[in-house]
Protein backbone atom coordinates (compact mmCIF):
# COMPACT_ATOMS: atom_id res chain seq x y z
CA UNK A 1 0.00 0.00 0.00
CA UNK A 2 2.81 2.40 0.92
CA UNK A 3 4.56 1.61 -2.42
CA UNK A 4 1.39 2.56 -4.34
CA UNK A 5 1.06 5.79 -2.36
CA UNK A 6 4.67 6.77 -3.09
CA UNK A 7 4.17 6.03 -6.78
CA UNK A 8 1.04 8.18 -6.90
CA UNK A 9 2.84 11.03 -5.15
CA UNK A 10 5.72 10.88 -7.65
CA UNK A 11 3.29 10.97 -10.58
CA UNK A 12 1.47 13.93 -9.05
CA UNK A 13 4.76 15.75 -8.42
CA UNK A 14 5.80 15.50 -12.06
CA UNK A 15 2.32 16.54 -13.24
CA UNK A 16 2.25 19.73 -11.17
CA UNK A 17 4.57 21.85 -13.36
CA UNK A 18 2.38 21.26 -16.43
CA UNK A 19 -0.40 23.19 -14.69
CA UNK A 20 2.01 26.06 -14.06
CA UNK A 21 3.76 25.93 -17.42
CA UNK A 22 3.51 29.02 -19.60
CA UNK A 23 3.11 28.55 -23.33
CA UNK A 24 6.03 29.99 -25.30
CA UNK A 25 4.27 31.94 -28.04
CA UNK A 26 6.08 31.59 -31.36
CA UNK A 27 8.41 28.86 -30.10
CA UNK A 28 8.86 25.49 -31.81
CA UNK A 29 9.13 22.44 -29.53
CA UNK A 30 12.01 20.24 -30.67
CA UNK A 31 13.02 16.71 -29.68
CA UNK A 32 15.85 14.29 -30.42
CA UNK A 33 14.33 13.35 -33.80
CA UNK A 34 13.44 16.81 -35.11
CA UNK A 35 16.25 18.88 -33.60
CA UNK A 36 19.09 18.74 -36.14
CA UNK A 37 16.91 18.75 -39.26
CA UNK A 38 14.91 21.75 -38.04
CA UNK A 39 17.85 23.82 -36.77
CA UNK A 40 19.72 23.36 -40.04
CA UNK A 41 16.80 24.75 -42.07
CA UNK A 42 17.30 28.24 -40.63
CA UNK A 43 20.24 30.65 -40.92
CA UNK A 44 20.09 31.11 -37.13
CA UNK A 45 18.30 29.36 -34.28
CA UNK A 46 18.08 30.21 -30.60
CA UNK A 47 17.15 27.19 -28.50
CA UNK A 48 16.29 27.01 -24.81
CA UNK A 49 16.94 23.70 -23.05
CA UNK A 50 14.77 23.56 -19.95
CA UNK A 51 12.62 21.32 -17.77
CA UNK A 52 9.74 19.63 -19.57
CA UNK A 53 7.13 22.09 -18.29
CA UNK A 54 8.93 25.42 -17.79
CA UNK A 55 7.54 28.39 -15.90
CA UNK A 56 8.79 31.46 -14.04
CA UNK A 57 10.56 34.70 -14.94
CA UNK A 58 13.23 33.21 -17.22
CA UNK A 59 10.68 31.34 -19.32
CA UNK A 60 8.47 34.44 -19.49
CA UNK A 61 11.46 36.50 -20.64
CA UNK A 62 12.20 33.96 -23.39
CA UNK A 63 8.54 34.09 -24.47
CA UNK A 64 8.60 37.90 -24.60
CA UNK A 65 11.82 37.74 -26.62
CA UNK A 66 10.15 35.31 -29.04
CA UNK A 67 7.32 37.77 -29.69
CA UNK A 68 9.79 40.61 -30.39
CA UNK A 69 11.99 38.45 -32.61
CA UNK A 70 9.08 37.33 -34.78
CA UNK A 71 8.26 40.97 -35.51
CA UNK A 72 11.85 41.78 -36.42
CA UNK A 73 13.10 38.88 -38.57
CA UNK A 74 12.16 35.68 -40.39
CA UNK A 75 15.73 34.34 -40.28
CA UNK A 76 15.73 33.26 -36.64
CA UNK A 77 14.12 30.07 -35.34
CA UNK A 78 13.04 30.33 -31.70
CA UNK A 79 12.75 26.89 -30.17
CA UNK A 80 12.58 24.97 -26.90
CA UNK A 81 13.72 21.51 -25.84
CA UNK A 82 12.06 19.98 -22.79
CA UNK A 83 14.42 17.63 -20.94
CA UNK A 84 13.00 15.01 -18.59
CA UNK A 85 15.05 13.44 -15.83
CA UNK A 86 12.38 10.87 -15.06
CA UNK A 87 10.36 8.22 -16.90
CA UNK A 88 11.76 7.64 -20.38
CA UNK A 89 14.27 10.50 -19.98
CA UNK A 90 12.99 12.31 -23.07
CA UNK A 91 15.61 14.53 -24.75
CA UNK A 92 18.20 13.78 -22.07
CA UNK A 93 20.62 12.45 -24.70
CA UNK A 94 20.16 15.69 -26.66
CA UNK A 95 20.92 17.69 -23.54
CA UNK A 96 24.01 15.56 -22.92
CA UNK A 97 25.18 16.24 -26.48
CA UNK A 98 25.46 19.95 -25.63
CA UNK A 99 26.62 19.36 -22.04
CA UNK A 100 23.48 20.92 -20.63
CA UNK A 101 23.58 21.17 -16.83
CA UNK A 102 20.20 19.79 -15.69
CA UNK A 103 20.82 21.27 -12.25
CA UNK A 104 21.05 24.78 -13.70
CA UNK A 105 18.26 25.17 -16.24
CA UNK A 106 17.68 26.89 -18.59
CA UNK A 107 20.62 26.65 -20.99
CA UNK A 108 20.32 28.77 -24.14
CA UNK A 109 22.24 28.18 -27.37
CA UNK A 110 22.48 30.11 -30.63
CA UNK A 111 23.05 27.92 -33.69
CA UNK A 112 24.33 29.26 -37.01
CA UNK A 113 22.71 27.03 -39.61
CA UNK A 114 24.49 23.98 -38.27
CA UNK A 115 23.81 21.84 -35.21
CA UNK A 116 27.55 21.74 -34.51
CA UNK A 117 28.19 25.48 -34.85
CA UNK A 118 26.86 27.33 -31.85
CA UNK A 119 27.53 29.70 -28.96
CA UNK A 120 26.00 29.49 -25.52
CA UNK A 121 24.50 32.36 -23.55
CA UNK A 122 27.12 32.99 -20.83
CA UNK A 123 26.00 31.57 -17.50
CA UNK A 124 26.74 34.83 -15.68
CA UNK A 125 24.09 36.66 -17.73
CA UNK A 126 20.51 36.74 -16.48
CA UNK A 127 17.87 35.49 -18.91
CA UNK A 128 16.17 38.78 -19.76
CA UNK A 129 14.66 40.12 -22.98
CA UNK A 130 17.41 42.74 -23.34
CA UNK A 131 20.21 40.20 -22.73
CA UNK A 132 18.72 37.79 -25.28
CA UNK A 133 18.47 40.58 -27.88
CA UNK A 134 22.06 41.63 -27.17
CA UNK A 135 23.21 37.99 -27.38
CA UNK A 136 21.65 37.55 -30.83
CA UNK A 137 22.87 40.97 -31.99
CA UNK A 138 26.45 40.27 -30.90
CA UNK A 139 26.62 36.90 -32.67
CA UNK A 140 24.59 37.46 -35.85
CA UNK A 141 23.89 40.31 -38.29
CA UNK A 142 20.26 40.30 -37.10
CA UNK A 143 18.75 43.33 -35.37
CA UNK A 144 16.04 42.79 -32.77
CA UNK A 145 15.47 46.17 -31.20
CA UNK A 146 12.98 47.30 -28.63
CA UNK A 147 9.36 46.86 -29.68
CA UNK A 148 8.33 49.71 -31.96
CA UNK A 149 11.87 50.77 -32.86
CA UNK A 150 13.19 50.92 -36.43
CA UNK A 151 16.92 50.33 -36.82
CA UNK A 152 17.45 52.80 -39.68
CA UNK A 153 15.54 55.55 -37.87
CA UNK A 154 17.47 54.96 -34.63
CA UNK A 155 20.82 55.32 -36.42
CA UNK A 156 19.82 58.65 -38.00
CA UNK A 157 18.37 60.10 -34.80
CA UNK A 158 21.42 59.87 -32.55
CA UNK A 159 21.77 63.22 -30.77
CA UNK A 160 18.69 64.59 -32.59
CA UNK A 161 17.74 66.73 -29.59
CA UNK A 162 21.02 68.69 -29.90
CA UNK A 163 20.91 69.23 -33.66
CA UNK A 164 20.31 72.76 -34.99
CA UNK A 165 16.68 73.38 -35.99
CA UNK A 166 17.54 73.41 -39.69
CA UNK A 167 19.12 69.94 -39.46
CA UNK A 168 16.14 68.66 -37.50
CA UNK A 169 13.70 69.92 -40.14
CA UNK A 170 15.78 68.39 -42.92
CA UNK A 171 15.79 65.06 -41.11
CA UNK A 172 12.02 65.21 -40.60
CA UNK A 173 11.58 65.52 -44.37
CA UNK A 174 14.01 62.65 -44.98
CA UNK A 175 12.28 60.27 -42.58
CA UNK A 176 8.86 61.35 -43.83
CA UNK A 177 9.91 60.09 -47.27
CA UNK A 178 11.19 56.82 -45.75
CA UNK A 179 7.92 56.33 -43.86
CA UNK A 180 5.95 56.60 -47.09
CA UNK A 181 8.07 53.79 -48.57
CA UNK A 182 7.34 51.35 -45.75
CA UNK A 183 4.95 48.53 -46.65
CA UNK A 184 4.46 46.95 -43.22
CA UNK A 185 1.42 48.60 -41.52
CA UNK A 186 2.91 48.24 -38.02
CA UNK A 187 6.21 49.81 -39.13
CA UNK A 188 4.28 52.63 -40.81
CA UNK A 189 2.48 53.32 -37.53
CA UNK A 190 5.74 53.24 -35.58
CA UNK A 191 7.40 55.56 -38.10
CA UNK A 192 4.48 57.96 -37.66
CA UNK A 193 5.22 58.09 -33.92
CA UNK A 194 8.89 58.88 -34.63
CA UNK A 195 7.83 61.80 -36.84
CA UNK A 196 5.38 63.15 -34.28
CA UNK A 197 8.09 63.17 -31.61
CA UNK A 198 10.61 64.71 -34.00
CA UNK A 199 8.26 67.62 -34.71
CA UNK A 200 7.37 68.08 -31.04
CA UNK A 201 11.02 68.18 -29.95
CA UNK A 202 11.78 70.60 -32.76
CA UNK A 203 8.93 72.89 -31.65
CA UNK A 204 9.01 72.51 -27.86
CA UNK A 205 12.57 71.41 -27.08
CA UNK A 206 13.89 68.58 -24.92
CA UNK A 207 11.39 69.23 -22.11
CA UNK A 208 8.74 67.62 -24.30
CA UNK A 209 10.51 64.25 -24.04
CA UNK A 210 10.48 64.33 -20.24
CA UNK A 211 6.85 65.44 -19.99
CA UNK A 212 5.61 62.96 -22.60
CA UNK A 213 7.47 60.11 -20.91
CA UNK A 214 5.76 60.92 -17.60
CA UNK A 215 2.37 61.14 -19.33
CA UNK A 216 2.74 57.77 -21.06
CA UNK A 217 3.95 56.09 -17.86
CA UNK A 218 0.88 57.42 -15.99
CA UNK A 219 -1.40 56.02 -18.69
CA UNK A 220 0.41 52.66 -18.68
CA UNK A 221 0.05 52.38 -14.89
CA UNK A 222 -3.70 52.98 -15.12
CA UNK A 223 -6.55 50.64 -16.01
CA UNK A 224 -5.88 49.94 -19.66
CA UNK A 225 -6.12 46.83 -21.83
CA UNK A 226 -3.08 44.70 -22.63
CA UNK A 227 -3.22 45.92 -26.22
CA UNK A 228 -3.13 49.53 -25.03
CA UNK A 229 -0.23 48.75 -22.67
CA UNK A 230 1.74 47.31 -25.59
CA UNK A 231 1.00 50.41 -27.67
CA UNK A 232 2.15 52.70 -24.84
CA UNK A 233 5.31 50.61 -24.36
CA UNK A 234 6.15 50.96 -28.07
CA UNK A 235 5.78 54.73 -27.79
CA UNK A 236 7.98 54.81 -24.68
CA UNK A 237 10.62 52.76 -26.49
CA UNK A 238 10.58 55.19 -29.42
CA UNK A 239 10.84 58.18 -27.07
CA UNK A 240 13.97 56.66 -25.52
CA UNK A 241 15.69 56.92 -28.92
CA UNK A 242 15.67 60.71 -28.52
CA UNK A 243 17.19 60.72 -25.03
CA UNK A 244 20.70 62.22 -24.78
CA UNK A 245 23.24 62.10 -21.95
CA UNK A 246 23.62 65.87 -22.02
CA UNK A 247 21.51 68.60 -23.61
CA UNK A 248 23.90 71.03 -25.28
CA UNK A 249 21.34 72.92 -27.36
CA UNK A 250 20.17 75.95 -25.38
CA UNK A 251 16.93 77.88 -25.73
CA UNK A 252 18.96 80.93 -26.80
CA UNK A 253 20.52 78.96 -29.66
CA UNK A 254 17.06 77.77 -30.63
CA UNK A 255 15.72 81.32 -30.76
CA UNK A 256 18.70 82.53 -32.82
CA UNK A 257 18.10 79.78 -35.34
Amino acid sequence: MMHILVTLLLVAFHAIPSTWAVTCTGCVDLDELSFQQTVERFPYSIVKFDIAYPYGEKHEAFTAFSKSAHKATKELLIATVGVKDYGELENKALGDRYKVDDKNFPSIFLFKGNADEYVQLPSHLDVTVDNLKAFVGANTPLYIGRDGCIKEFNALLKNYANMPDAEQLKLIQELQAKQEQLTNPEQQQNAKAYLIYMRKINELGYDFLEEETKRLLRLKAGKVTEAKKEELLRKLNILEVFRVHKVTKTEQEKEEL
